[in-house]
């Protein structure tokens, strides 16, 4: 898991407001809280996550894209493993849906895709934002039945 935690540090510039070693430790404590979540079958805020709390404290407006970043972090690793995207149960309070980040991530169609319309500043259709949502609850239904049935 470190060893893709420091790729993603990199490659998605944290650096700006996180050392590598806090963002590894954010990383591995949200991961172990969404497991719990997953385990029992619920979703979560992102503003429950005990690493936002920190990070609000610490950046005020930075908190958001930063704990991001970590549940992203979070839903690479499950892909290294084969599993669903366990960021899918990490949803906004105000849309009830995962954050825009969501839709950045490595497994996400190229036709949903963040970078394929918002990226190159083109409002998606409809039909995006549709399945995209079906996405999203795809790998929501399948991240609760995985960790329903499973300890690791």
């Amino acid at each position: 898991m470190e060893k893709l935690i420091k790729e993603l540090y990199d490659e998605w510039e944290v650096d700006n407001h996180l050392t590598e070693p806090e963002y590894i430790k954010f990383v591995k404590d949200t991961y172990e809280v969404l497991v719990e979540k997953a385990k029992s079958g619920k979703m979560t805020f992102y503003g429950e996550l005990p690493a936002f709390n920190e990070l609000k404290g610490r950046f005020k407006d930075a908190a958001s894209k930063l704990i991001g970043l970590i549940v992203g972090a979070c839903g690479e690793y499950e892909v290294t493993k084969g599993r669903p995207l366990i960021s899918a149960i990490v949803i906004s309070k105000d849309t009830g849906e995962p954050g825009r980040g969501f839709y950045s991530l490595s497994i996400v169609p190229h036709n949903l895709c963040l970078d394929t319309w918002e990226g190159q500043d083109i409002e998606p259709p409809e039909i995006v934002i549709k399945k995209r949502q079906e996405f999203w609850l795809s790998e929501l239904q399948a991240t609760l039945e995985y960790w329903g049935k499973h300890d690791t």
